[in-house]
């Protein structure tokens, strides 16, 4: 949980810094409150890509992991984790 937090943390600061917008609360529904628009969401995913070294495949974007800051910084932190699973499954012997 403590991760989440943290990913929070920088995850509105990246808001700040890259785009330029001041996220209220963690758990604000980024889309309904229109700080987020279409245009602005491919800006975040490309910061978020680069920020956070992860690569989002269109298969897997569903709206809801990016409305609002605390389910972007979940989204974030199993796309963080899915490598090291992946890295461990491969290193077991046949």
């Amino acid at each position: 949980m403590r991760d989440v937090r943290d990913l929070e943390a920088r995850i509105t600061q990246l808001f700040a810094d890259r785009l330029q917008i001041e996220v209220p609360a963690a758990d604000v529904d980024l889309f309904a409150a229109g700080i987020v628009d279409s245009l602005m969401f491919v800006k975040l995913l490309a910061a978020l890509e680069e920020h956070f070294s992860i690569h989002v495949s269109f298969e897997e974007l569903e709206i809801d992991d990016f409305r609002t800051l605390r389910q972007i910084a979940s989204f974030v932190a199993a796309k963080q984790a899915a490598p090291a699973k992946s890295r461990r499954v491969s290193a077991t012997p046949p």
